[in-house]
């Protein structure tokens, strides 16, 4: 994983989870009827609609990720840092894809770019937190699953939540717009570093988090 990269770039060809340590799941909200406060979801789109609309030369910036990187695989990597991200991006691609398939066939190359960075074949590129994991496999990648009721943590109705905002929110849009924000998304610069020891990627979780507690 190099150390500036690109989205697509960053995903392709690796296994990245959330670490058994990590014990936050998905903590970003989405705006609902009658809310006119900004969430982080409609912020992260409207941030990329906003680029969208500019005249910048430079690829839109995701930010900075930080890794644990597993030494009995040279292709896995345990989120330390980025976590809400990540999985914001997959679940906001996952509608985004969605979208595109219900108007026209995908081509060669958006079909290249799902298996780099949602799903090739029977390989899953992001795991979230092991509660939430198989309703977000079900529900976000696979879309195999519709029945809501049984949503069993807060961080999976978020989950659900946020997938159902992109889904609503793109459900007008048409073939320009979606290819346009798809190439956006997976060509945005990211920074990205990697710790190869557990004690330490623990350690510099548990600092991050107590530097989130105190800024909240």
């Amino acid at each position: 994983m190099e150390a500036s990269t690109t989205i697509n770039e960053m995903l392709f060809g690796n296994k990245i989870f959330i670490p058994s340590y990590h014990q936050r799941g998905y903590s970003w909200d989405t705006p609902f009827e009658g809310n006119q406060l900004n969430t982080q979801i409609d912020v992260f789109l409207s941030d990329l609609e906003e680029y969208s609309k500019s005249s910048s030369q430079t690829a839109y910036y995701f930010g900075h990720f930080l890794f644990e990187k597993k030494s009995e695989s040279k292709r896995t990597y345990g989120v330390i840092d980025g976590q809400q991200r990540i999985t914001t991006i997959l679940i906001f691609l996952s509608a985004l894809f969605r979208r595109l398939k219900s108007i026209r066939l995908l081509t060669e190359d958006e079909v290249e770019l799902f298996e780099r960075m949602i799903k090739c074949k029977s390989k899953y590129i992001f795991s979230t937190v092991y509660l939430d994991n198989q309703l977000f496999k079900d529900y976000v990648i696979d879309q195999i699953k519709k029945n809501k009721n049984d949503v069993e943590t807060e961080s999976s109705q978020r989950i659900v939540n946020a997938f159902d905002f992109f889904i609503k929110v793109l459900a007008d849009k048409d073939g320009a717009y979606l290819t346009k924000m798809l190439r956006i998304v997976s060509e945005a610069s990211c920074t990205t570093h990697h710790l190869k020891n557990e004690t330490e990627a623990i350690q510099t979780y548990i600092f991050q988090n107590k530097r989130y507690d105190l800024q909240k």
